[in-house]
């Protein structure tokens, strides 16, 4: 026991400076991951404690060479297998680190495209409200155009029915007094024609007269009226009564009254039917001495 005591304190006393070289390098790790595991977010697995082991520099001195190097094999062992933990630890440190990236990278990009889609949502909800409000403008346009178009199209066809009333009033005007020129022209046309003709008959029955067929016609119409009366009782002679006549272009008497007479009515009615009972009248040899409405004396020879 002695000398393996003495043994591991020649030991401890010979690596006196690994020793302490091994044991802060193994407190800094700890403190190392210990700040490690309180900057990591609490989602992330437990930290393994890598455990530290104090050697004990009596015991050390009382160990073999062999054991010696065990010791030293494990502790180059620990070594190797805190390196290797740490190297895992920090490689799922990066991993958790490197998938909290991609998460928030992910969920910005999540987020991102939310917004573009909110985004580009509301630039349709734009264009298509811009879109509704050009064709509702367009249509407001169109129906003030056709409006504007159907008063127009109205005007010109109010203009164009009294352009024509207005054509037809003035052709109706023109006509009118053509007619009245016309109607105005014949009229004066008869009227000089009958004038003509007048002052021709008048000519030929002051000629007639003159030549005296108008007496003679007379003395016909009176000759035979004389030979048709009938005197009715107590007529006195010295009889001389006026007679209007109306007859027709043939002799026909139409009427027949006296205008002035000296007998009395027996008298007057007497010949009035004389004038009656000789109808037809004679006509003229010359037709322009025939009247429709003429006056004759009656004055018969008793």
């Amino acid at each position: 026991m002695s000398f393996a005591l003495t043994t591991q304190q020649g030991f401890a006393s010979q690596h006196r400076t690994g020793l302490i070289v091994s044991v802060v390098a193994h407190l800094l790790l700890m403190a190392g991951l210990s700040s490690t595991v309180m900057m990591m977010p609490k989602e992330m697995p437990k930290q393994l404690a890598i455990q530290a082991t104090v050697v004990d520099e009596s015991a050390l001195k009382n160990t073999s060479a062999a054991e010696r190097r065990k010791v030293e094999q494990k502790q180059e062992q620990r070594k190797r297998d805190d390196a290797a933990q740490q190297r895992r630890q920090e490689q799922d440190k990066l991993a958790q680190q490197k998938q909290a990236q991609e998460k928030q990278a992910a969920e910005q990009r999540r987020q991102q495209q939310s917004k573009a889609e909110t985004e580009r949502k509301r630039v349709e909800q734009q264009r298509k409200t811009a879109d509704a409000k050009v064709a509702a403008e367009k249509q407001r346009q169109k129906v003030e155009a056709d409006k504007r178009k159907a008063e127009v199209a109205r005007k010109e066809q109010e203009q164009r029915v009294a352009e024509e009333q207005a054509r037809v009033a003035r052709e109706r005007k023109e006509a009118d007094a053509r007619a009245k020129a016309e109607a105005e022209k014949r009229a004066q046309a008869q009227r000089q024609s009958e004038m003509m003709a007048a002052m021709a008959a008048e000519e030929e029955l002051s000629a007639a007269a003159a030549s005296g067929e108008l007496s003679r016609y007379i003395a016909l119409i009176q000759q035979k009226v004389e030979r048709n009366w009938v005197p009715p009782p107590g007529a006195q002679s010295g009889i001389n009564c006026e007679v209007a006549v109306s007859q027709l272009p043939n002799g026909d008497v139409v009427d027949a009254r006296t205008v002035s007479c000296n007998g009395d009515a027996a008298v007057q009615r007497s010949i009035e039917n004389a004038v009656r009972r000789s109808s037809p009248l004679p006509l003229p040899d010359n037709r322009a001495l025939f009247e429709r409405n003429l006056r004759f004396v009656f004055k018969p020879e008793q």
